[in-house]
């Protein structure tokens, strides 16, 4: 037989085509473009200490070891933006978008990190002494290495119990 040579997987399609040429029909090939992953683009700008920033749009930047110290970032969405070695120092990020963010190796000492949401954020070695972290979203959060202190001040017990009146 002539199908041998194609090969045992062909066999079936070289049938198909020999035996019902006149009812198959061709289908339009339908090409649906490649989705790659978001690639992190920089901003124009190389620093802003102490810029307003509130409620900007800075989602996937590439912002590693850009200098906000004491920028206002109240609701900014920083999700998904990499802040590798930045200089937090003082910011304000009240409410801010962090999820997602790679925030390892930056300074964030006292910053204003309050209601802000910080889901599956990477804080591997940030310094954070001072940081404020009032009602803010810590699920799945990465501090190896970041000696974070929550609860404030450091007491040596608790605290006594008021005396009771006279009876």
């Amino acid at each position: 037989m002539a199908i041998g040579w194609l090969g045992s997987g062909s066999a079936g399609v070289a049938l198909a085509l020999l035996c019902c040429q006149g009812s198959l029909q061709s289908a339009p090939l339908i090409v649906e473009p490649f989705t790659a992953a978001p690639v992190l683009r920089a901003p124009a700008w190389p620093g802003c200490p102490g810029c307003d920033l509130r409620g900007a749009d800075l989602r996937g930047l590439m912002l590693n070891g850009i200098d906000l110290r004491e920028a206002d970032l109240r609701g900014a969405d920083l999700r998904q933006s990499n802040l590798e070695g930045a200089d937090l120092t003082g910011a304000n990020l009240e409410g801010a978008l962090l999820q997602d963010t790679r925030l390892s190796n930056a300074d964030l000492s006292d910053a204003n990190l309050s209601r802000a949401n910080l889901s599956g954020a990477v804080m591997i070695q940030a310094l954070t002494p001072g940081l404020k972290l009032d009602q803010t979203v810590l699920v799945g959060v990465d501090f190896t290495g970041s000696h974070l202190m929550v609860g404030g001040e450091v007491l040596d017990g608790p605290s006594p119990l008021p005396l009771l009146p006279p009876q």
